[in-house]
């Protein structure tokens, strides 16, 4: 009997050939960026970025946290309401103070709530993609702002609030 080799691989028959130990594919499967078409078919399984040096790329998972999307989900039901409440207080005399939808209020109420709701999802939709992401020479995660974001949206319901007080 021979002694075994670092190098290769002894098969469970002497006869049989000996074969290289590492047999993996020397090109590295992450330098491909981008999204693959694979992944919106059956999905992936990466939730987080788990090396140091891929924090600081733009980078992509495959899952999200249920929190993060009860966040968006929160954040598409407050922009809905806000759009309602807006219409309510501008048949109250009111006004609005942001240029692009008072341009959309131009255009009538059901663009107003179109554009206002499509916004909103292009946006979120924006800040889901890198989540994973840092911002602010690193000091800022993406997935961080959601909570701030639902935190002004709070407080433009008390604002709305206020405003049906004196209306």
């Amino acid at each position: 009997m021979k002694p075994r080799d670092d190098k290769h691989e002894i098969g469970p028959d002497a006869e049989e050939p000996r074969r290289p130990l590492n047999r993996r594919n020397p090109s590295d499967r992450r330098c491909r960026r981008g999204l693959s078409f694979h992944h919106f078919l059956f999905g992936g399984k990466r939730r987080q970025l788990r090396r140091k040096e891929d924090k600081h790329a733009l980078l992509f998972v495959d899952e999200y946290s249920p929190a993060l999307m009860g966040c968006i989900a929160a954040l598409l039901v407050l922009s809905f309401l806000d759009g309602f409440m807006t219409l309510y207080l501008l048949e109250h005399d009111m006004y609005e103070v942001n240029p692009v939808m008072a341009f959309c209020l131009s255009l009538g109420p059901w663009f107003f709530l179109y554009s206002k709701f499509l916004l909103t999802c292009f946006g979120a939709m924006c800040l889901l993609v890198v989540n994973n992401n840092q911002v602010f020479n690193d000091r800022i995660k993406v997935k961080d702002i959601f909570p701030a974001i639902l935190l002004l949206y709070f407080l433009v319901m008390a604002w709305h609030s206020y405003l049906y007080s004196i209306a």
